[in-house]
């Protein structure tokens, strides 16, 4: 059994998904390293306070691009015909379009009122930047896709290194002028933008192949084909990001903006490593596991393989982090973010999980399980308000964050164990 698994591992690693996810860090590793190396330098531009009134925006943003396009662009894999997948991209772009500027009408009306109610007045005139935010990264993550559809898995690293210079360089610049938070957001949103402008323009010029046979009827066709896209995979991304997002806002709200930054910075210091390797294996594995089903392959030997790959990439690192963070992050960002050092400590167990599990969420959107996925991730969700509610009752970071992080950690088990008996099933 032991030199089966040995023969499995030593083929994926000689295998071409191995070199395509190495095309994929090229630009998603200097993208998150860069994003990594800049929060030194915006600790020391920028206050606590300014930092977690930005991680606030940060939060709001990502919770309305998650279902912006009603994550049809996770279907662009699925079709058997480029003709079809097109009609998808084509969709997805238009959904997009109108959820921007629907957010554009209601932050006009009501924008002041929203922030009241959040608790983010500090935010101002900054909120009317979210509808130009939402449409920039929401495109950006079409277009990945389907440039994914094509394995033109260099112009997706081009990408996200251009955005990710223009908005470590913006932020920077605008940090040095005493933009205070607006330089943050405006960095970030002129960044999205010239990254998506990038993909955009690659795209088209891969010629009319991947813009042939786009018609109204045809996208009608695939947004009927994959409703259980929006009905149940967009608000089960809701569900997830608000999840993910929900403890910067009500730590701002309950405790100070300047908390709400230490546990931002620990978060971005932790998932930026793991995003270098996680996304671009996911983008990667869901193509290959996408052929393979579509093939009628076997698929348990890849899955087995890919998960003991990533643990056995990510498990020395995250030891070593558990134990030395509070010192590293005093030095790295400055004696007054030894906080931050403390809080990833606590967070390092769920997100070595998340690392290790992120390429197998495709399973369900593949086996069409988006259904049973949403209710799980409501009751995800309800667990780690619980978990954030008990801390904030108590007056206890520490025990709010050791708690969303217990949960975690528990959830990320089952959801292997849920991964692999939906494959068995599937045959």
């Amino acid at each position: 059994m032991l030199d089966k698994l040995k023969n499995r591992l030593r083929a994926l690693s000689s295998s071409s998904f191995l070199r395509n996810i190495g095309k994929m860090m090229t630009g998603t590793g200097f993208a998150h390293l860069l994003g990594v190396l800049i929060i030194p330098v915006l600790t020391r531009l920028y206050t606590p306070d300014e930092i977690g009134l930005y991680a606030s925006y940060l939060s709001m943003f990502t919770i309305l691009y998650s279902v912006a396009s009603l994550r049809f662009e996770y279907a662009t894999l699925i079709p058997r015909t480029q003709r079809e997948a097109n009609n998808v991209t084509a969709l997805a772009t238009v959904l997009v379009t109108v959820f921007s500027v629907l957010l554009l009408a209601v932050l006009l009306a009501f924008g002041p009122a929203i922030l009241a109610l959040l608790g983010q007045e500090s935010l101002g005139r900054l909120i009317y930047l979210l509808p130009v935010s939402v449409f920039a990264y929401a495109m950006f993550m079409v277009l990945v896709f389907s440039h994914n559809r094509v394995r033109t898995y260099g112009d997706i690293a081009r990408g996200k290194i251009l955005g990710s210079v223009s908005v470590a360089g913006l932020q920077t610049g605008f940090g040095w002028q005493a933009f205070n938070q607006t330089g943050l957001v405006l960095g970030k949103t002129l960044g999205d933008v010239a990254g998506m402008a990038f993909l955009a323009w690659k795209r088209w010029k891969l010629g009319t192949s991947v813009r042939a046979g786009v018609t109204p009827r045809r996208m009608m066709a695939m947004a009927k084909r994959y409703r259980k896209f929006p009905v149940w995979n967009a608000p089960h991304a809701l569900t997830t990001s608000a999840s993910n997002n929900i403890p910067v806002l009500l730590f701002s709200s309950y405790f100070s903006e300047a908390i709400a930054g230490f546990y931002a910075m620990a978060v971005k210091a932790l998932y930026s490593p793991v995003q270098v390797v996680a996304q671009a294996a996911y983008q990667v594995f869901s193509q290959r596991i996408a052929a393979k089903y579509a093939a009628r392959e076997e698929l348990l030997p890849f899955m087995r393989s890919t998960l003991l790959l990533l643990g056995g990439v990510g498990v020395v690192p995250f030891v070593i982090l558990f134990f030395v963070s509070p010192a590293l992050f005093s030095w790295f960002l400055g004696p007054d973010y030894r906080v931050t050092g403390e809080f990833v400590q606590i967070l390092t167990p769920f997100i070595f999980l998340v690392f290790v599990m992120t390429p197998l969420n495709f399973i369900p959107l593949m086996l069409g399980e988006q259904k049973k996925a949403f209710f799980l991730d409501v009751l995800y969700l309800l667990l780690r308000l619980g978990a954030l509610v008990t801390g904030i009752v108590q007056e206890s970071i520490t025990l709010a964050l050791m708690l969303y992080s217990g949960v975690g950690v528990v959830y990320s088990l089952f959801m292997v164990w849920w991964f692999f008996s939906l494959v068995r099933r599937a045959g």
